[in-house]
């Protein structure tokens, strides 16, 4: 007869599966909450930034337009070649600053989205194949390890002795064989 396999602990494969499936939920709400923080970010940027900060050119341009105004306003009509007086000048070139910061941080703005946007789609991309794996792969290893905990549970229970008795047979049943007969034995 063929020698026993040593199967050490059944219970380290039962054991085995709670962590597998944990791993499991524990990385696809990583890789969730990975993707929703940099889709939130993003959405933040574009549906929420970019409008703010526009909205500001447009009142540092109305600035801008009265600070003109309020300049050309106060210039003395009466001279040949009227200057602008320096405080109004120093208001026009004020505003024109400040609308010029916020283009530039218009134009970065776009520019962040754009890089962010590239960035999202890289990132779904190198993380499809592990949520598909995480999804499909350890959900098969789960029920692997539940077939493998079964088979070695049968396995093991192959060579243990039977508890129950073997049922006896009355004597009277028994045939008496020729060499019983020749010897004189009853049986």
């Amino acid at each position: 007869m063929a020698e026993r396999a040593s199967v050490g602990s059944v219970e380290a494969l039962r054991a085995f599966k709670p962590a597998v499936i944990k791993f499991a939920e524990l990385t696809q709400a990583a890789l969730s909450t990975a993707e929703s923080s940099a889709t939130r970010t993003l959405d933040w940027i574009v549906h929420d930034q970019h409008p703010r900060l526009k909205r500001e050119a447009r009142q540092l341009q109305e600035e801008v337009t009265r600070a003109r105004t309020r300049m050309i306003s106060r210039m003395d009509p009466g001279q040949d070649n009227p200057q602008p007086k320096v405080d109004d000048r120093l208001a026009v070139d004020a505003a024109k600053r400040k609308l010029r910061a916020v283009e530039e941080r218009i134009e970065q703005t776009r520019r962040w989205a754009r890089q962010l946007q590239r960035a999202v789609e890289e990132y779904r991309g190198s993380v499809s194949q592990l949520g598909w794996y995480v999804r499909g792969e350890l959900g098969q290893a789960v029920g692997a390890l539940d077939q493998m905990s079964d088979i070695l549970d049968s396995y093991a229970q192959i060579g243990k002795p039977s508890t129950a008795t073997p049922p006896e047979t009355p004597a009277a049943t028994e045939t008496p064989t020729p060499m019983d007969e020749e010897s004189g034995a009853s049986p």
